[in-house]
């Protein structure tokens, strides 16, 4: 249990996100970066080895970094973390050391091979590119991370947002991820769109970055939905949603896990983040007020 100043702490934050209410927009994610930077900056960051900027592909923007325990073990856990940004922006560190170096820094001091990576953005490059980075990421990875520790039969692609959009595609649907397969232990999903439209949850016609990503032609959006490829014998899943998640940002988690639950016969691994918006959850990670870590951890130790 947390001692008295992270109750206070965890308190505090609870109610500056309940302040910011429901909507999300460029000023709340700002916002939210303020809130947990100071958190951030405390957290502990000890025990730990950096490989920065190594380029899994020949675009400027497939590079990753990778955070090891100093312990240097083998044939550790690996999971790779997808930075949000709408399909048309977002970075692996937008705040450096700090936002979301958390994630990897996290997974290392916990025995876990933590990588951060970047992907290919719209209008420039359009679906299924994010998807398609992801699962380049993994190719690179089974090549590479056993010289950094990691095992790569135990490789776990987590992803907020845009991420998880992508990580989603990759894990469900044959398309991207081919004949292969995703070639994963598991995916865990943050608040992400697993589709573009829906004709009962998003009737509406999709925003302009959905467009700028899956196209204006809507007759192909069902084919790029994850949510029309839950299939017998997927990956473990894991889904988190949070209170505030705005209605367009919250129905696709809840029609996801609808659909595994229908796939599977049992509900997945689920998380209901209270007090936290669409981009916290992972911005809490490793500090003191970090309320899904744990969660996240005994995932990937026994994600079945």
């Amino acid at each position: 249990m947390p001692d008295t100043t992270d109750r206070d702490a965890a308190e505090r934050v609870a109610a500056e996100i309940r302040k910011l209410g429901r909507a999300f927009n460029p000023d709340v994610l700002k916002a939210t970066y303020a809130i947990y930077k100071p958190l951030q900056e405390r957290a502990p960051k000890d025990g730990i080895e950096i490989a920065k900027d190594l380029a899994y592909g020949p675009d400027s923007r497939h590079r990753l970094d990778i955070y090891m325990p100093a312990s240097r073990p083998t044939k550790a856990p690996v999971v790779v973390y997808f930075h949000g940004g709408g399909y048309i922006a977002g970075e692996r560190s937008p705040l450096p050391g700090l936002i979301y170096d958390n994630v990897p820094i996290f997974f290392a001091r916990n025995g876990v091979i933590g990588v951060n990576a970047t992907y290919r953005l719209a209008p420039q490059h359009k679906w299924p590119a994010g998807a398609a980075d992801v699962g380049n990421t993994v190719a690179w990875l089974h090549e590479n991370v056993a010289r950094y520790g990691g095992d790569p039969d135990r490789i776990f692609i987590m992803g907020q947002s845009a991420g998880a959009t992508h990580v989603a595609t990759w894990t469900l649907v044959p398309e991207v991820h081919g004949a292969a397969g995703p070639r994963i232990a598991g995916a865990l999903l943050l608040s992400g769109v697993y589709a573009p439209q829906h004709p009962v949850y998003s009737p509406a016609k999709p925003a302009e970055n959905s467009v700028a990503y899956y196209g204006s032609d809507d007759s192909k959006y069902a084919a790029m939905s994850p949510l029309n490829h839950v299939k017998p014998g997927h990956p473990p899943v894991f889904v988190c949603v949070t209170e505030f998640d705005p209605y367009p940002l919250a129905w696709p988690s809840a029609a996801l896990v609808a659909e595994l639950v229908k796939c599977d016969k049992k509900m997945p691994w689920f998380v209901f983040s209270r007090n936290h918006n669409h981009v916290s959850p992972a911005m809490q990670i490793n500090s003191a007020v970090d309320g899904i870590g744990a969660e996240l951890l005994a995932f990937v130790t026994n994600p079945a």
